[in-house]
């Protein structure tokens, strides 16, 4: 099941993660230790990773500034070495790049995520301090780069060969790590200020292209520029003339909202200073008099390990970003591009022949890791001899035949629809070929190719139906109407069967998507299974047709039924996920709202409106739609002062919390949908009421709750115990990766939530319709997934 993922498998990696970094034991416990005291709801579950980091980048800058502060006082009797030096040898002395990069979290993403972490523990001010000037400092060097790429390229071109290629990367490189490194020479008007750090940059730049000039009738020069001096490509051309040589004016026309004047001032005095301080520390060799030589008779590989050094040294401190990560090359002129595109193989031509439609990231990275996978162009060989020619050709008759239904009905262009369909078609052989070699290990008697062609209909349609999916997340686009659930209403698809999919595919994908795309999948199977699967038309209708659906507790003890057969296997995975998701969300609007003590009451509200008026409330709704009502419900019978509002205020506060949910609530057939407190008026309220009222749980009264056997009850989804010890050279720790449990479900098999046979004083449980409880969401300064914390200590 997708959902277990969350213990073992999450606590391994974090475990690599941190061997990785060579994190000390006492950081790396105290981070999942935060981390789950902050977790006690599930919230941070779905991305746990993210979180983790977070964590851990926390503890790090935790351990950075008690060691300063110690250094601190002891200097004040002491003669201690400077911080810079003493802080290599520190346990937090890792660049927050590198711990990026081991955790697989996008730059951007962790700074948001850091503001939420930074509230939920209750950090210093400090704390924000550093991200927020960690963000500053990496938008003002995203755009200082893009200002170094676009000049560099007006400076030089690509070269034809190989040799000139490998000394004009260098180049690049070392231009803006010789900007980097003078940049933190200087104090920190330069960091902080876009103008001061454009005119240093502009300096570098300048001060390596007069370099490069030496290199006489050098390739790499564009001539076309107009800093090149006069005569230069002449063999008259002296370079000892490049000594008193500016650049400068040339170089600032390009930023034309950049005054000369200053980057002059800047260089005859800071940058001056600082390149000067560079050759007197030997971290930069050449001809200090003139600044010159820096890339002369293999010169430029010294340099340029002498900066990484330097630089490396810098960034090791945990608030610092490693900025050479901006390095990578992309040609933007036009001479380079069509050199580009004749050097340029197969590969990287799939990779990003649409990669300029794609303005986020996140979208970037997924195309990316896709196409470096290398994806097949036709079935696995082993698969095509078991099937035949005949029976091959029906299953890739039916993958281009949806690819051109998906083409026609999306309305794409035929560039854009043959990439999608590479990319479709190479994500289909390739997780045929991993579900089958799984299916073989798990059965090897089994006849494939009986198998497949039985299925073909079912199995073959839905994962076709999945590549689609992923690549339209992929291209995803502002455009509504093909989001998710558009395509199984394209291809007529039961959400129930592509649920099942979806459970295989993240099973079995062996590191093909990336994280982003596998939380996609998660997202779009919730979605599934909290609405899709109870449209009237769906398969479970028929299978449960008349028998009504199977309770809670008769789907955790039927674990052996899902070896016996496929159909009811899978029936009970979706069913439990559905419960599992069912306790998830009823805690999580329970806590904020205070009524953890009447999670069980409000628990068999749930469960009786699912078991036995399933088609009548169920059908054509959403799971969180029952869960709100019954909340209010619960509130009612007890007389507690609880609004609808507050309800559905609380439940905004969710991740996946879709306005339409409360807004659009299927009513009747024929009828327009209406807000859900009409619902619960008019359809709701009538079928429930007297259930709630009469409903007594003896097991779980205040009374005797003492005296329950500890058996009676389990914790939800949970067959044994998911505590897993953190383990540090061998031995055990007493810190525990599991997070807090859910509140628990009734489980005594006495428990008949048994109806008193006298009622209690009659209680109105209608309510009058409240359209200003459904108003726009309040503007909060702080993000929703945080807002749990104002509503309960």
């Amino acid at each position: 099941m997708m959902e277990r993922e969350a213990n073992g498998v999450i606590l391994n990696r974090f475990v690599a993660n941190c061997r990785a970094l060579r994190i000390d034991t006492e950081i790396k416990q105290n981070a999942i230790k935060t981390f789950h005291s902050l977790n006690v709801d599930g919230v941070l579950s779905n991305d746990a990773d993210d979180w983790l980091c977070c964590a851990v980048y926390s503890e790090l800058q935790k351990n950075k500034m008690k060691d300063m502060r110690q250094d601190e006082e002891h200097s004040k009797t002491k003669d201690l070495e400077s911080w810079d030096k003493k802080a290599r040898f520190h346990s937090w002395n890792i660049s927050v790049t590198e711990v990026l990069r081991i955790f697989k979290i996008n730059i951007k993403k962790f700074l948001k995520r850091m503001e939420h972490w930074n509230w939920m523990a209750q950090n210093p001010d400090v704390f924000q301090q550093e991200i927020c000037d960690l963000d500053r400092r990496l938008g003002i060097t995203l755009l200082l780069a893009h200002h170094y790429k676009r000049i560099f390229n007006q400076l030089y071109v690509l070269p034809v060969s190989k040799e000139s290629q490998s000394h004009y990367h260098m180049i690049y490189e070392f231009g803006w790590l010789l900007f980097l490194v003078i940049r933190n020479e200087l104090p920190n008007f330069a960091t902080t200020n876009i103008i001061n750090g454009c005119q240093v940059l502009i300096c570098a730049i300048e001060l390596v292209f007069l370099n490069a000039l030496e290199v006489h009738k050098s390739h790499i020069i564009n001539t076309d520029f107009k800093g090149v001096p006069p005569k230069w490509c002449t063999s008259h051309f002296d370079t000892n003339r490049l000594d008193k040589y500016s650049a400068i004016e040339a170089i600032c026309q390009l930023i034309p909202e950049l005054p000369e004047k200053g980057v002059c001032i800047m260089k005859s005095s800071f940058f001056h200073e600082a390149v000067m301080g560079l050759f007197m520390d030997q971290r930069l060799l050449g001809n200090d008099r003139v600044k010159r030589e820096l890339i002369k008779d293999g010169i430029l590989e010294v340099n340029l390990t002498s900066l990484n050094r330097c630089y490396a040294i810098h960034v090791s401190d945990i608030s610092e970003m490693d900025e050479r990560v901006l390095l990578k090359y992309d040609a933007q002129s036009p001479t380079n591009k069509a050199r580009d595109t004749k050097l340029s193989n197969g590969k990287e031509d799939t990779a990003f022949a649409f990669a300029d439609q794609l303005v986020d990231d996140t979208q970037r990275d997924n195309l990316r890791q896709l196409v470096w996978q290398e994806l097949p162009k036709s079935l696995p060989v082993y698969i095509s001899n078991v099937l035949g020619k005949s029976d091959s050709s029906l299953l890739q008759n039916s993958l281009r035949d949806m690819c051109l239904k998906f083409e026609v009905a999306a309305n794409l262009n035929q560039d854009a629809a043959e990439c999608r369909f590479k990319l479709v078609s190479g994500l289909y052989y390739m997780l045929l070929d991993k579900i089958t070699e799984a299916e073989l290990r798990r059965r090897p008697t089994i006849k494939l190719g009986q198998m497949l062609m039985q299925l073909q209909s079912t199995f073959n349609a839905t994962l076709i139906a999945c590549c689609l999916q992923l690549v339209l997340h992929i291209f995803e686009t502002q455009e509504t109407s093909l989001q998710f659930p558009w395509l199984l209403d394209c291809f007529d698809i039961d959400a129930f069967e592509f649920q099942k999919i979806l459970e295989l595919v993240v099973r079995h994908e062996s590191g093909l998507l990336t994280r982003d795309l596998i939380k996609h999948l998660r997202e779009v199977e919730a979605q599934c299974i909290t609405s899709l699967i109870w449209r009237k038309n769906s398969q479970l209708w028929r299978i449960y047709a008349g028998a009504g659906l199977p309770t809670y507790q008769s789907v955790q003890s039927s674990s052996g039924q899902e070896n016996s057969k496929v159909t009811q296997g899978s029936i009970v995975i979706c069913l439990r996920k559905f419960y599992h998701l069912a306790n998830q969300r009823l805690s999580y609007l329970c806590k904020g709202l205070s009524l953890l003590a009447r999670y069980t009451q409000i628990w068999h509200i749930v469960e009786h409106s699912i078991v036995v008026l399933g088609t009548e409330l169920l059908q054509q709704r959403h799971l969180d739609q029952l869960l709100m009502c019954a909340v209010y419900l619960c509130a009612r019978t007890a007389r507690l002062r609880i609004s609808f509002s507050d309800i559905i205020q609380q439940y905004r506060r969710q991740p996946l919390a879709r306005s339409d949910i409360y807004r659009a609530v299927h009513l009747t057939d024929g009828q327009a949908a209406t807000d859900i407190i009409s619902f619960y008026n008019q359809v709701y309220v009538k079928r429930m009421a007297d259930y709630a009222r009469e409903l007594q749980c003896e097991q779980f009264s205040d009374s005797n709750s003492d005296s329950i056997p500890t058996s009676s009850v389990i914790r939800p989804l949970q067959n044994i115990s998911n505590k897993m010890c953190l383990k540090s050279n061998g031995h055990k720790t007493n810190v525990f990766v599991s997070p807090e449990a859910m509140p628990p479900i009734c489980m005594y098999n006495r428990c008949k939530a048994k109806i008193i046979t006298q009622l209690a004083t009659p209680v109105n449980l209608k309510r009058a319709h409240s359209t200003n409880e459904l108003g726009e969401p309040t503007s909060t300064k702080r993000p929703n997934i945080l807002s749990r914390r104002t509503t309960f200590q």
